[in-house]
């Protein structure tokens, strides 16, 4: 016997009743975990970048001796970890111009950014006065007068061992990294590439 209009109708209620009650335990099942996985802190490593508020000692007119105490160098981390804070240890700044002339150098104190935070740190450069050659010097007196000027910043620091797993290590093996600037005087901050030492 052919079905009625009276019994398709309930087929199809029936069959709209039990898809509705699939999807309300799915949603009991599913929306937790879902709202458990959005909540969850995502890691993002901490950014560096550097600044150099005054180059003045750099100005070859005045003297061929680059004197890198007179340079401002400042660190800048920004700490955008929700869960936990950033160390690093064992950390030294290495200023070059030209690539290969180093005109600073200093030791920089192990230091600790809270999470959501965020630190400068004063870099005092030392290192022994630098002579440059005449071609440098004139080099130099262009860029400065035309604002172009360039300093390349190498840093390398340690994450502590023993404070909390690695996490910001990544496939490293090493706790060091290196951390590469490129920084134009007086033009602000400056974001820092990041390096993995295997």
């Amino acid at each position: 016997m052919a079905p009625t209009g009276d019994d398709t109708s309930t087929n199809v209620e029936t069959r709209r009743r039990q898809i509705a009650g699939w999807a309300v335990c799915c949603l009991c099942v599913c929306g937790p975990l879902i709202a458990f996985f959005i909540c969850l802190p995502v890691h993002k490593d901490p950014s560096f970048s550097v600044e150099v508020t005054d180059a003045h000692s750099l100005e070859p007119t005045r003297s061929p001796v680059v004197r890198p105490a007179l340079i401002n160098l400042t660190l800048r981390v920004d700490n955008e970890q929700g869960e936990v804070r950033t160390c690093r240890e064992e950390v030294t700044a290495t200023v070059f111009y030209d690539g290969t002339v180093v005109v600073g150098w200093a030791e920089v104190p192990d230091f600790c950014v809270d999470r959501w935070s965020s630190a400068e740190i004063n870099v005092p450069l030392s290192h022994a006065d630098v002579v440059l050659t005449d071609g440098l010097r004139r080099r130099l007196a262009a860029e400065l007068r035309s604002g172009e000027l360039e300093l390349g910043v190498e840093m390398r620091m340690v994450f502590p061992t023993g404070l909390l797993p690695c996490d910001e290590c990544h496939e490293s093996r090493s706790r060091q990294t290196l951390q590469l600037c490129s920084v134009k005087p007086g033009k602000g901050y400056a974001p820092c590439l990041r390096l993995f030492l295997r």
